[in-house]
């Protein structure tokens, strides 16, 4: 059941992408009075569809895609081309629909942006808050740096910082790069050298710098100094013998004082109470049978329409950004290729967003039809980008490439886009095998 609703989720993403990139294609065409013969969800062979007028509406069998394929595009007569034909047309007119298929993705990632922060956004509280270290992580990267806890981060590189969205980004962002790091300690500016590591297959950016978060009490268990002593499910725990802790600190506390009594400072609902508990001894470790989570309360915020539009275009620059900067890293090899993630990967995220909210699905959905749209202009033969480059080339020699080698161009596209497809395939595969890629190889 989990695998036929990933595939579910999975099919609603890529199908609202797809046919809203096909559709830019489909209305572009129409506009520059050029006949479309075929518009496809899916590729191979077809299915099921409904000709209407000069198009075949259709279902293939192989829903990673779709095409718009139109009168002339591929097979034409050069000495004898017919006003509707894609050929026909100037060089403008081509490029304009080339390239309102990426168009299209990317406006549907601003209105869905737009939408949804008007409508309101649930994020977690903290990440609107200043970049005030609450907890570092012993020999992680920050305290080999030299961050302390209080420190204020104030820039990463030239780009200043001003709440924790913004610091968990940027750290994430850049694995295994050493990063110029601007501290505020004691009204005072350092600079210090953090040095990213990579965490996680998805090879996302670590630094061991955390918020102050509270306790949270998720579970108790039967029987236990926690439950005997009227700890509930949902108390959020501020101190202990008066000294505030964060969730982070507080098991060390706990775990060394077995049989002591302890004064729980802990928030319910809106009353401050005092719980006193003795955590029991299991090997030589204080006990008190919890399990804990960071508190991490959720704020809506409301946007205007015109200052929902402008987040819109703010957010859809920084991962304009971060998308490039993670192709350019890579491209000289700092990033690695693994982090890639294609229809498996996608799947199981569109589940999660599903089961998460509608909010967040459509988040993905905004993400995801940004890369596309992204990913289409790269000029690779194949993709709108490589179309784009030939007529560029063209404008440029102010003549046509001959067809052979157009062929080539766009048949060596092709290969490359076809390989990438079956190495991200592979790579999801290989993000559930016990040995990663190595499980490949039986020997």
């Amino acid at each position: 059941m989990i695998v036929l609703y990933q595939i579910l989720a999975f099919a609603i993403v890529l199908g609202i992408i797809v046919f809203v990139h096909e559709l830019g294609h489909y209305l572009a065409a129409i506009l520059m009075k050029v006949r479309v013969e075929v518009f496809s969800f899916g590729i191979g062979k077809r299915l099921f569809g409904k000709k209407i007028g000069h198009t075949d509406f259709r279902l293939s069998l192989i829903p990673l895609g779709g095409f718009v394929k139109m009168a002339g595009e591929e097979e034409y007569d050069s000495e004898e081309l017919k006003p509707y034909e894609f050929q026909s047309k100037n060089r403008a007119q081509k490029i304009f629909i080339l390239i309102m298929g990426p168009a299209m993705n990317i406006l549907l990632s601003f209105l869905i942006l737009t939408v949804i922060n008007i409508s309101g956004v649930e994020a977690e509280q903290y990440k609107f808050e200043p970049p005030r270290i609450g907890f570092v992580e012993k020999d992680s990267p920050a305290a080999k740096a030299g961050i302390k806890k209080g420190d204020i981060i104030v820039s990463i590189g030239q780009r200043k910082i001003t709440n924790w969205k913004e610091l968990e980004m940027n750290i994430g962002v850049n694995p295994n790069e050493v990063l110029d790091v601007v501290i505020e300690r004691n009204r005072k500016q350092l600079s210090l050298k953090l040095e990213i590591e990579s965490h996680s297959k998805y090879n996302i950016g670590y630094a061991g710098l955390y918020w102050d978060h509270k306790t949270e009490v998720r579970t108790l268990n039967p029987n236990e100094p926690a439950i005997n002593a009227g700890l509930k499910k949902g108390d959020v725990i501020l101190a202990i013998n008066r000294q505030n802790l964060n969730y982070f600190e507080i098991g060390k506390v706990i775990a060394s004082n077995p049989n002591q009594l302890l004064l729980f400072t802990v928030k319910r609902d809106q009353d401050i109470l005092d719980v006193n508990i003795t955590p029991k001894k299991v090997q030589k470790k204080g006990v008190i049978g919890i399990e804990m989570i960071p508190h991490s309360p959720t704020v809506a915020v409301n946007y205007g329409f015109f200052e929902s539009m402008r987040k819109s275009v703010d957010e859809l620059s920084n991962l304009t950004f971060l998308t490039f900067n993670a192709f350019k890293k890579m491209l000289v090899g700092k990033l690695s290729p693994k982090s890639l993630s294609g229809p498996i990967e996608i799947a199981k995220f569109s589940q999660k967003a599903m089961e998460s909210g509608l909010s967040n699905f459509f988040i993905l959905i905004a993400f995801i039809s940004l890369q596309l749209g992204i990913i289409n202009l790269f000029p690779i033969p194949a993709l709108d980008g490589g179309h784009l480059m030939i007529y560029s080339i063209e404008a440029v020699i102010r003549k046509e490439l001959n067809q052979k080698v157009k062929a080539i161009l766009i048949n060596t596209g092709f290969i490359i886009l076809i390989s990438l497809m079956v190495f991200v395939l592979l790579n999801d595969v290989a993000k559930v095998l016990p040995n990663g890629w190595n499980s490949f190889i039986p020997f």
